[in-house]
C-alpha cells in the first residue's frame, strides 16, 4: 500500500509520461512537477525503475477490480459484459494520462523486468476474461465452438484498439459512448445461434 506522498509522486509521473513521453520521466522532473526536492522523491522510490514498478502496481490496482467484477458478477453473462465495458471505458476516459501510459507499452520497453511485469498484468487480466468466457460457455450463454482464450483475445483486442483510436483522435469523443456498440457487436458474435 502506497503512502499519500507516493501516490502523489506516481500520479505526477503518470501525467509527466503521458504528456512528455518516457524520455522526460526523470526523478528530477517528477520532483519539479509537485514542487519537492529530488531527495524527497528518493525517500519514497530509490530509482526510476522502482517508480515505474510502483506505477505498474497502481495501474493494476485500478484495473483488476473491473476484471474481477466481470468474473464474479451474478448478472446474466452478457449483461455483466455490458457493465464491464461501460465501467472500464468510463474509468479510462476519466483517467486520460493513466490510460495513455497503460496502452503505450513502449514506456516499459526500457527495462526488461518492467516488460515482464507489464506482460504479467496483461496476462492476468486476459486470464480473467478467459474464465468469464469459460463460465459463459459452461452455462450455454456463449458459443462453445470457439476457444474461450480466443474470445478473450478478441475482447481484449477490441478494448485496446478502441482506446488507441480514441487517443489518436485526441480524446475528442466520448470513449464511454463507444462501449455500447462494441460490446453489442461482441455479444452478437459470441451468442449461441
Amino acid at each position: 500500500m502506497q503512502t499519500p506522498r507516493q501516490l502523489e509522486l506516481i500520479e505526477a509521473a503518470i501525467k509527466l509520461t503521458a504528456t512528455d513521453g518516457i524520455q522526460k520521466l526523470t526523478i528530477r522532473n517528477v520532483a519539479s512537477a509537485i514542487g519537492v526536492s529530488e531527495a524527497a522523491v528518493y525517500r519514497h522510490f530509490e530509482s526510476k525503475h522502482e517508480l515505474l514498478k510502483a506505477i505498474l502496481a497502481y495501474l493494476n490496482a485500478m484495473l483488476s477490480p473491473r476484471f474481477d467484477a466481470l468474473f464474479e458478477s451474478e448478472a446474466p453473462e452478457f449483461e455483466a459484459l455490458r457493465a464491464f465495458f461501460s465501467e472500464l471505458f468510463t474509468l479510462l476516459e476519466h483517467n486520460t494520462a493513466f490510460t495513455l501510459l497503460l496502452f503505450a507499452e513502449e514506456t516499459f520497453n526500457v527495462d526488461p523486468q518492467l516488460q515482464t511485469e507489464l506482460l504479467s498484468l496483461m496476462e492476468g487480466n486476459l486470464a480473467r476474461l478467459v474464465q468469464f468466457f469459460e463460465k459463459a460457455i459452461e452455462k450455454s450463454a456463449c458459443r462453445s465452438d470457439l476457444d474461450p482464450r480466443q474470445l478473450a483475445v478478441i475482447t481484449f483486442g477490441s478494448i485496446r484498439l478502441s482506446v488507441s483510436r480514441w487517443h489518436l483522435q485526441g480524446a475528442s469523443t466520448s470513449l464511454t459512448n463507444q462501449a455500447t456498440p462494441i460490446v453489442n457487436t461482441l455479444i452478437t458474435l459470441f451468442s449461441v445461434m
